[in-house]
């Protein structure tokens, strides 16, 4: 039984592999196109995906990561969500892909990467026939399927998530400096996409580097050289904001989560937004601060950042006050973010959230979800069994995943970080279910029929 490398699980493909894992992404482009046409094509923006098309805009023209101020104004640089997303957005307006539409069909191509790499990390794992299996689920889940078509930063957070797994999984098989460098690169950029993969330095780099190696020495140095390709990438944007936005900050989204994580309808069990997220806390509290109260340190006005600290302050204020309902609310928020507690509202909350949720698309992504979930768990006891170092790496992700929601709110969105994990583990528990039935089914069709002549009475 292998606890250790996973060198002797990589052999050379078979011959269906490649030709397998083209099909299959063939067929999550054309699924993510046609999702793009039919149920995207000319929809009007709203909330996340019309920030980042605006700031794309503004990168192109030459003005930077910036928003015009007012809505209106001349542009002033802003950090309410990291930028390598608006920034790829903006690579695509250069090539002369400038609208919406031209963004979902291109995202489409992007975002179909994910399969790809799902296909080599499930095959490092146990071999081709999960790594097919895992990329059927990335071409076909509906969760995957969604964010180009709705330009959200998820399309090409599920590219790069399977990225920082696969090259840490090359880190347990070789451990090596420019490896480990390289894994804190891949970590940087999911970062600089979404926020909540920054503790994936904390919460995989350091079984990571204990793994590697045996030497305490060794395990330090590989540790250091991870957190430097890590600086290299996400480095310059702190430095960015220290300077354009007064603080070391990776967004100044933050303040506006916890005010709406930490209110009274979140908070109350008899509230369908329990456990969830409240908008109109989060755009209300902004707005009667900007209006009733003067900025902090005498400042003639808020900006991003102090009005991102005011707000957060209150969230933790109202925490602070509710320690006791605390527990309650973390179990809801778990449920939500996995599906299991109260999804019928989830589904109201995630279709209304940034006005782009299509209900059957959602309905079927709440379904696959209940289906690849028992799934995933039988693959993680397969994997404990068989390759528990490698587990440790799979689940990172799905820790890191639970420890936000528990922090800041439930929501199917969330839930991105872990997608690759789960369909990795999902596939496994699929592949492994199917042999262990059609083995039982050979044993039986195997066993001859008795003799009646040998029959006693």
């Amino acid at each position: 039984m292998d606890h250790g490398s996973g060198k002797a699980c990589a052999p050379l493909s078979p011959p269906w592999f490649a030709p397998g894992l083209l099909g299959l992404t063939i067929a999550g482009i054309a699924l993510r196109i046609v999702y793009a046409v039919v149920w995207q094509d000319g929809r009007a923006l709203s909330g996340d995906p019309r920030f980042y098309e605006k700031v794309a805009t503004e990168i192109y023209r030459g003005h930077g990561y910036s928003l015009p101020s007012l809505g209106r104004g001349a542009p002033v640089p802003t950090a309410l969500h990291p930028p390598l997303f608006s920034t790829v957005l903006a690579f695509f307006d250069a090539l002369g892909l400038r609208s919406p539409d031209d963004h979902r069909i291109a995202l489409a191509f992007v975002a179909s990467a994910g399969i790809v790499v799902m296909g080599f990390l499930g095959r490092r794992i146990l071999g081709p026939t999960i790594g097919l299996t895992a990329a059927g689920i990335a071409a076909f889940g509906p969760l995957w399927i969604q964010p180009s078509g709705q330009i959200l930063s998820e399309s090409i957070y599920l590219v790069l998530i399977p990225l920082v797994l696969l090259t840490a999984l090359r880190c347990v098989d070789r451990p090596s400096y420019g490896r480990f460098a390289l894994v804190g690169v891949t970590i940087g950029l999911a970062a600089l996409t979404r926020g909540e993969a920054l503790t994936l330095v904390v919460l995989l780099g350091i079984p990571l580097a204990l793994i590697a190696s045996r030497s305490w020495g060794s395990r330090l140095r590989l540790g250091v050289v991870l957190l430097a390709g890590f600086a290299l990438i996400v480095g310059p944007w702190l430095g960015r904001n220290e300077v354009k936005m007064g603080g070391f900050t990776l967004s100044t989204d933050s303040g506006t989560t916890l005010v709406g994580a930490y209110d009274n309808a979140t908070f109350s069990p008899d509230n369908p937004l329990y456990g969830s997220f409240d908008g109109v806390t989060q755009f209300g509290a902004a707005a009667v601060l900007v209006k009733y109260v003067p900025p902090p340190d005498h400042a003639k006005h808020w900006t991003e950042l102090t009005l991102s600290n005011a707000l957060g302050h209150l969230g933790t204020t109202y925490a602070r006050q509710h320690l006791s309902d605390l527990p309650g609310v973390m179990l809801a928020r778990e449920g939500r973010l996995w599906g299991v507690f109260d999804s019928g509202s989830e589904l109201t909350v995630d279709i209304a959230a940034d006005g782009d949720g299509v209900r059957s698309v959602q309905i079927a992504g709440q379904y696959v979800n209940w289906v690849l979930l028992p799934l995933a768990v039988g693959g993680g006891v397969v994997l404990f069994r068989r390759k528990r170092r490698d587990l440790v790496i799979v689940v990172a992700p799905i820790v890191a995943t639970g420890i936000s929601a528990a922090l800041t709110f439930g929501s199917t969105r969330y839930r991105a970080l872990a997608e690759p994990s789960l369909a990795l583990l999902a596939a496994v528990g699929a592949v492994v279910l199917i042999q262990g039935l059609l083995k039982t089914r050979r044993r039986r069709v195997t066993i001859p029929d008795a003799d009646p002549a040998q029959v006693g009475p």
